[in-house]
């Protein structure tokens, strides 16, 4: 008898001290630190339109992507005599992006304007993390050579057909509906040609800074609207007759499906690399001038 009621108060302080411990347990839980965890899926591709975002290729994996411009949708060049740009293709780019690793993605492509060959790699610095950094930067940089015909001259020397851009992405996915962006870019040209602005004396430069605003907001689960707008600071660009500058503005819809992520456009900039759109967006949506485009991207792993 004696041994039973031992073990029976045995039992009852060690079920006692279990739950006591269980409780304190809680309590200093409540107080731990909340685990930090990366945002994912800030933008759904590496590209918006023609702006780059924060994303790249996970390692070991191949980024074929095809992006097309047409020719003017109204204005003096576009209207339904060329089915609404239909008609022309203004810019189409082949290009290729892998990810050497899941922060390092490097990239050749091909366009039509210029015959422009473009490399470019692009480098995740900081990741945006839950209840702490709220940004995402990364570091990107291109450059493009022009392999077309020297039928005036321009380029005996050969550096001329170089050019470069230099771009910081910071980003911020404000909510699960709605990312921003904003890119300081750089953008330098080994050959322009020489020029003034009329109205007051400012000549081309070869160096040009621009920053650019880019947004996505989430309709449904596989579609959201996108937008991006660049605005170019330069003396020479502006109220210039002679030479018309216009600030790029794209918008569009985005639509994913599986591995691919589509994207339907409308932007006044013929270009798709910096080197063009930014430096040269001579169209303006007041005159109809904006192009139907799309883009269209498939993803292959390499490595496993």
């Amino acid at each position: 008898m004696m041994n039973t009621k031992f073990f029976a108060a045995l039992l009852v302080f060690v079920s006692g001290a279990v739950s006591a411990q269980d409780s304190l347990m809680d309590i200093l839980n409540d107080g731990a630190p909340v685990e930090k965890q990366k945002v994912f899926a800030t933008f759904k591709s590496t590209y918006l339109i023609n702006a780059q975002t924060n994303e790249t290729v996970k390692r070991g994996t191949l980024d074929f992507r095809i992006t097309h411009r047409f020719g003017d949708v109204a204005g003096s060049s576009g209207g339904v005599h060329n089915f609404y740009g239909f008609d022309n293709a203004s810019n189409i780019r082949f290009s290729f992006d892998y990810g050497v690793t899941d922060r390092l993605q490097v990239g050749i492509g091909r366009s039509k304007i210029n015959e422009n060959i473009d490399a470019s790699v692009k480098y995740k610095i900081m990741e945006q993390v839950e209840h702490g950094f709220p940004l995402s930067i990364v570091g990107y940089a291109n450059v493009v050579c022009t392999p077309k015909l020297d039928l005036n001259n321009e380029f005996l020397d050969p550096l001329n057909r170089l050019s470069f851009s230099y771009q910081v992405i910071a980003t911020s996915k404000i909510s699960r509906y709605l990312s921003l962006e904003l890119l300081p870019t750089f953008v330098h040209r080994n050959m322009i040609h020489a020029a003034v602005n009329a109205s007051n004396g400012a000549a081309e430069t070869k160096d040009i800074f621009s920053m650019g605003i880019v947004g996505r907001l989430k309709m449904t689960q596989s579609m959201a609207l996108i937008a991006e707008y660049f605005y170019t600071a330069s003396a020479f660009r502006a109220n210039n007759a002679a030479n018309p500058y216009y600030m790029p503005l794209g918008v569009g819809i985005e639509i994913e499906t599986g591995g691919h992520v589509f994207q339907v456009n409308l932007s006044n900039g013929g270009g798709i690399v910096n080197q063009d759109f930014i430096s040269t967006s001579s169209d303006s949506w007041l005159k109809g001038q904006y192009k139907l485009g799309f883009t269209i991207s498939r993803v292959f792993g390499v490595v496993r």
